[in-house]
C-alpha cells in the first residue's frame, strides 16, 4: 500500500515539474515571437535557454531530493 502512495505522490510532482518546464517554454516562445528586433531576440532566445537550462537542473535536483524523502518516508519504520 505504501509503495503505491508513494508512486502516486512521485508522479503527482513529476507531473507538476513538467507542467512548470512547459508553462516555461511557452512564456519564452511567446516572448520571443514578440521581439521584432533581431538583436534583441537573438539575446532574448539565448536568455531563455539559459533560463531554461538552469530551471530544468533545479527542477531535477528537486525532484530528486523529493524522491529520496518520499523513498524515506515509505521506508521508515512506524511508531
Amino acid at each position: 500500500y505504501k509503495a503505491a502512495e508513494h508512486e502516486k505522490e512521485t508522479a503527482e510532482i513529476n507531473s507538476a515539474l513538467r507542467q512548470i518546464g512547459q508553462a516555461t517554454e511557452k512564456f519564452f516562445e511567446s516572448l520571443d515571437k514578440a521581439t521584432s528586433d533581431p538583436e534583441v531576440r537573438a539575446s532574448t532566445k539565448q536568455a531563455a535557454r539559459s533560463f531554461g537550462t538552469a530551471l530544468g537542473g533545479t527542477l531535477r535536483e528537486v525532484g530528486e531530493e523529493l524522491d529520496k524523502a518520499l523513498r524515506q518516508k515509505t521506508t521508515s519504520p512506524t511508531k
